[in-house]
């Protein structure tokens, strides 16, 4: 069994350094466009091709996301962005759009697709089902259990789950709040944070209910390292570390202590966190650890705030001509981050008896310049010696076995292996019959380990020689040309698998929609008088309707054989090749992207008719309440104890309604009318 892959974020080349080189398997990049962390440092094609090779050279696999919603104009770039990557041999590709896995898995059906965490799998039938249309791996929900977890992992496709860092608090690929309230679509990679944000919560009557805290949708951070034995027994075959947005240092470290501890599992060693090392941990980044998600989803929120914590250090013990003094329990260096309740600060000049100093102990007092009395405790945010030292780890080196061949009259060569690749080097340098001393195989091996400048280190050495001699600049010479043709040999030379396709695909086919008006109301949908029962958005359980008429509104249940079935607008229909790609799999109508813009509409339309040579009239929603949020734990339960009464969320001056329905909570907008002139769509209207 293939050993669980560690999985690292890069946002920009030092964060993949640090990745690569304190022992992930793989890791994780966005380019310019098209990544569910647009506003992370990302790479352009050049940085791209050198982040690649970096890795590559070193054993690390490169997975890169394009795991946004794509509209008409935006796909033909992002397939041009996938073609160049599968020109530069990435082991893979994170997809969130439908229309963007259709096309491709047409045209490079040995690249491996990935279901990001963006396309909501979250149930046994989304598993299945990202099988049987040919992906090779799914990214779970966070919000997956232990048990679903290992359910998941028995159907025959590669599973990755998420263990540690930031929790999306709604389910992924479903949350509109950003894109509602800020304009910025978290399907487009730009999120606007909305849980981090303050709330209050009203009653029915609209009064505030007293709560201990007002960021009430900002959960803590996924800590798993210790679930990591578990996991490896339920079959995970990637373990992915979020944090695309985060500095080299805690890539680095976060990478390195999840090395430690999945090595540990495979070779039977019990593995705890030393004091230290979880110190470490929390001052890098943390809102506080849970591994909640997993199991009871009980202790997933109640955070005074929604930034980094840090760690404690010591206490305000007074404010004097202009400084706040401080007693320290623990040590504090110059650049370092502190914060004191809502001050923050890196500590350019520290004070100790009146002096400048760069260091203050345990126990010691020292004080910092501010511009008001201060109180409360301290919290170190950064520590700038531990981010230094972890950025000085060495740079990987893979073992080298050479085999050299020096016979006089003939022209010099050498083998060069690294795990199954072997390579031949038959250079252009004519080896000399020895007049003095032959060659020896020390002599040769030594010019042979200079190998600093390369990513190898020598660890096997074969010489075959008969009273042969070359300078020692041509040995050099050999080394070098033979090493460089070997990488380019290896970075070509990457196998490719092709992920079967079970699913036999339907011709694109005209259903005859025509005008047609839908009313949804809770569970069912009324279209010209027929009854269409509505799957749930959040389906666990992968329970389906078994009415031949429904509206189908998640992953898991896209491949059901009801005959009559319309595509929701959860399934984030944005461009004509998905809506092709739900035509092929026999749904009969599809309800548009409720983040679609009029112009968008239009040109998914027309590129659709100008393709299949007929006229399409998808629904759109035009009146309603959509769930903003749909959050699988409950951010109010302590507060609320009657669900059959009606609750607000308060956002400065915008109120969303908080429903509760079948152990999901909800937070929905008020009633809108979307005011749409596009007449070429047939109307959704919702009914709440």
């Amino acid at each position: 069994m293939r050993k669980a892959e560690l999985l690292s974020p890069a946002g920009d080349f030092e964060c993949l350094k640090a990745a690569v080189n304190n022992g992930a398997d793989a890791v994780y990049l966005g380019g310019k466009n098209f990544s569910a962390r647009a506003f992370a440092g990302n790479f352009g094609e050049e940085e791209f091709t050198q982040a690649i090779r970096y890795a590559h050279l070193r054993d690390v696999r490169i997975y890169v996301t394009l795991n946004t919603l794509l509209n008409e104009k935006e796909l033909e770039n992002a397939l041009k962005m996938a073609v160049f990557y599968y020109r530069n041999h990435v082991d893979g590709i994170l997809i969130q759009d439908l229309g963007l896995f259709y096309l491709l898995k047409q045209r490079y059906p040995d690249l491996d697709l990935h279901c990001s965490t963006q396309m909501h799998i979250h149930n046994l039938e989304g598993v299945k089902n990202a099988k049987k249309l040919g992906f090779s791996r799914v990214v779970l929900a966070r919000e997956s259990t232990l048990d679903f977890i290992e359910e998941a992992c028995k159907c025959n496709i590669e599973i990755e789950t998420f263990v540690h860092g930031a929790i999306c608090v709604a389910y992924s690929g479903q949350c509109l709040m950003s894109s509602a309230t800020k304009n910025r679509s978290a399907n487009k990679g730009m999120c606007a944070q909305c849980c981090r944000l303050r709330y209050q919560l009203l009653d029915e009557d609209h009064k505030k209910i007293d709560t201990d805290t007002d960021y009430l949708l900002s959960p803590k951070d996924m800590f798993l390292i210790e679930d990591l034995p578990k996991l490896i027994r339920a079959g995970v075959s990637c373990f992915k570390i979020e944090g695309r947005m985060k500095s080299p240092a805690y890539v680095g470290y976060i990478t390195r202590m999840y090395r430690k501890a999945i090595d540990a599992c495979y070779e039977n060693r019990d593995f705890s966190l030393k004091e230290e090392e979880l110190r470490n941990m929390k001052v890098l980044f943390h809102r506080g650890f849970t591994d909640d998600l997993l199991y009871g989803r009980k202790d997933l929120f109640g955070q005074k705030t929604p930034n980094h914590l840090g760690i404690r250090i010591g206490e305000v013990k007074g404010w004097k001509n202009g400084h706040c003094q401080i007693l320290l329990e623990e040590d504090l260096h110059q650049f370092d981050g502190i914060r004191i309740g809502d001050f923050g600060c890196i500590v350019n000049m520290l004070y100790r008896n009146g002096l400048l100093t760069n260091e203050g102990k345990k126990g010691e007092t020292v004080s910092i310049k501010t511009d008001k009395p201060l109180k409360g405790p301290v919290y170190k945010t950064q520590d700038h010696l531990l981010e230094d030292a972890i950025l000085q780890t060495p740079e990987k080196k893979v073992p080298l076995s050479v085999k050299v061949r020096l016979m006089p009259g003939e022209k010099a060569s050498v083998i060069l292996s690294h795990g199954d690749t072997s390579y031949q080097y038959d250079s252009d340098i004519a080896v000399l019959e020895a007049q003095k001393r032959p060659l020896d195989e020390d002599t040769v091996r030594k010019q042979f380990d200079k190998l600093n400048e390369t990513v190898y280190q020598l660890d096997r050495f074969e010489l075959s020689t008969q009273n042969a001699f070359l300078p020692v600049s041509e040995l050099n010479r050999l080394r070098r040309e033979a090493v460089s043709h070997f990488d380019e040999y290896r970075l070509e030379h990457r196998e490719r698998k092709v992920s079967v396709t079970e699913h036999t695909f339907l011709p694109v086919s005209d259903h005859g929609s025509g005008t047609r008006s839908a009313v949804q109301k809770f569970d069912t949908v009324s279209i010209d008088g027929t009854e269409y029962s509505f799957d749930p958005i959040v389906n666990p359980s992968s329970t389906y309707s078994q009415n031949e008429h429904c509206i189908v509104s998640e992953f898991g249940g896209i491949l059901t054989d009801r005959e009559d079935r319309i595509a929701y607008y959860s399934l984030n229909c944005c461009n004509s090749y998905t809506y092709e790609f739900l035509n092929r799999l026999g749904f009969h109508d599809v309800v548009l992207s409720s983040e679609l813009h009029e112009n968008e509409i239009r040109d998914l339309i027309e590129a659709f008719e100008e393709r299949n040579h007929f006229k399409i009239h998808p629904f759109l929603l035009k009146k309603g309440k959509r769930v903003l949020m749909y959050i699988e734990s409950d951010p109010f339960g302590k507060y609320i104890s009657d669900r059959s009464k009606k609750y607000y969320l308060k956002d400065g001056s915008n109120e969303y309604i908080v429903r509760f329905r079948n152990g999901i909570t909800e937070i929905l907008e008020e009633d809108t009318d979307r005011n749409l002139s596009d007449t070429l769509c047939n109307d959704l209207i919702i009914i709440d």
